[in-house]
């Protein structure tokens, strides 16, 4: 990190009223932050990876750095940039550049315990590596184009609304627990009022239901044109890649059962500060949620040209455990491909709401010295700011496999034989025409469509078979596949 630059903006003194300072403290290790959140002189409300930003019932001149003496007493507040410096103002502020704004709550910032084990991974997982195999470029871009096409997803618009719904939908059309998350944007640098609200998929555990593994991403774009002159914010690489991802480890995680919880998330409003995550993740510590790991999406369809795949692994050193089982499963499924530990200097994600909230949290990003130079452009659009989808896959495969080991696939030992056998793979989906069907023993392929209607039975002779879907109206179908062995259920999209 470089030297902390501060910014004081329209500071009201009025001392005899302190109910406490806001202050900024300096901290070089896990000990003394673990002493900060201790002390029972501040209550901190967010920290990064070497400051603490808190209040301070008695101020100390020789270990703070005064930003406001009376803290939150006239403003909802506190907004942190990085331009790429970071700079500190009171209540509203406009980034100075791409991205960058964290707002600051006037709540209370919980450190995430080191208690928990995360697998040791050791050689590739056959059931997780078949995992890894389905997904799809195909079906990748195609969210990342639906998105695109929305034209704006401001916090606020039409298009982030829009993009709420639909997502919302393509969640439930998996059979996942559905909710929108309903939050209001305050003392924000652009605007104040309801948001499009978060997504959250639950895809509930066998064995341990109320244990979850989460990943996220946020679906909101922005571009100075769609702020002042009504134009377009397509953000194809900031965010609909991630959006993608998240969808696309949900259509295929969802059709497997996993021990733990796996939670599905998109959220609004990241680009005024981190709002829609913030909401969530604040929810998850007041509730008392027990979350093992949030694994964050947030820009992954950008290779510097001339570069190898590659992956910027960020997260602050409190969070160490998670961000070495990262690296360590990219190093098991992936050893030809780099993936760094890395500091991200110059914005933030949503990562960062869990990781003041008690949860450990990282945030893999396409690179933090060549990252798309087209973001908050109305140029990040498929082709200059997406231009590799198979980075995009790298990305998605990683965080399925993330996931995987941590919730770990369920097997019933009464029946091993036949659970080993009841699996089944269905590739490209979406689809426009061709479908590949792959399953052990399978005889019969029943489609019904979204009111449940049979629409086709095709008697299959191989365990991978091709069928024809072309001549179906674009929507939902389910495929049931008849094996010897039982029957699997399939969700295809046809576009």
């Amino acid at each position: 990190m470089k030297k902390l630059l501060f910014t004081f903006v329209a500071l009201l003194l009025s001392g005899w009223m302190m109910a406490g300072s806001f202050v900024q403290i300096n901290y070089s290790t896990r000990a003394e932050l673990e002493q900060l959140f201790a002390d029972p002189n501040l209550t901190v409300h967010h920290f990064t990876n070497s400051e603490v930003y808190a209040t301070a019932k008695v101020f100390d001149a020789k270990t703070m750095v005064m930003i406001d003496e009376n803290a939150f007493q006239d403003c909802e507040v506190y907004t942190l940039l990085y331009d790429p410096n970071p700079v500190i103002f009171k209540g509203a502020a406009m980034p100075f550049k791409n991205d960058g704004a964290v707002a600051i709550f006037n709540k209370e910032a919980r450190l995430a315990p080191l208690t928990r084990h995360f697998p040791v991974v050791t050689e590739v997982d056959p059931r997780i590596r078949e995992m890894m195999d389905q997904v799809s470029m195909d079906s990748l871009e195609a969210t990342v184009q639906h998105l695109q096409d929305y034209g704006s997803r401001f916090f606020n618009s039409d298009g982030a609304y829009a993009a709420s719904d639909w997502v919302a939908g393509k969640m439930a059309a998996l059979g996942l627990e559905v909710e929108q998350q309903d939050f209001t944007v305050s003392g924000s640098w652009v605007a104040n009022g309801p948001a499009a609200p978060n997504v959250i998929g639950i895809q509930r555990g066998t064995l341990y239901p109320d244990t979850y593994v989460v990943c996220g991403s946020h679906f909101d774009s922005f571009t100075w044109d769609c702020l002042y002159g009504g134009g377009d914010a397509p953000g194809a690489d900031d965010n609909a890649t991630g959006v993608a991802t998240v969808l696309e480890t949900a259509r295929i995680l969802s059709q497997y059962q996993f021990e733990y919880s796996i939670v599905y998330c998109t959220f609004g409003a990241e680009e005024l500060g981190l709002y829609g995550s913030e909401a969530y993740a604040s929810r998850c510590q007041q509730e008392g949620m027990d979350i093992i790991g949030y694994f964050n999406n947030d820009m992954n369809g950008y290779l510097n040209p001339g570069d190898d795949i590659h992956i910027h692994c960020i997260y602050p050193n409190s969070v160490e455990p998670i961000g070495e089982y990262y690296i360590n499963v990219a190093n098991v499924y992936f050893p030809e491909m780099s993936v760094s530990h890395e500091y991200l200097s110059g914005g933030d994600s949503d990562h960062t709401s869990f990781c003041n909230h008690g949860y450990l949290g990282i945030f893999p990003f396409e690179d933090v010295n060549h990252e798309s130079p087209y973001i908050h452009t109305t140029n990040d659009l498929i082709g200059p700011s997406v231009n590799s989808f198979a980075m995009v896959q790298r990305f998605c495969q990683m965080n399925l496999g993330c996931l995987s080991e941590i919730a770990n696939i369920y097997v019933d030992h009464t029946a091993i034989g036949e659970t080993a056998n009841l699996k089944a793979m269905v590739y490209p989906n979406p689809v426009e025409n061709q479908l590949t069907v792959k399953a052990k023993g399978l005889q019969r392929v029943m489609v019904y469509n979204v009111m449940g209607q049979q629409v086709a039975s095709i008697e299959v002779k191989q365990e991978e078979s091709t069928i024809e879907m072309g001549n179906y109206p674009q929507g939902l179908y389910t495929l049931q596949l008849v094996t010897e062995y039982g029957i699997v259920n399939q969700n295809v999209v046809v576009k």
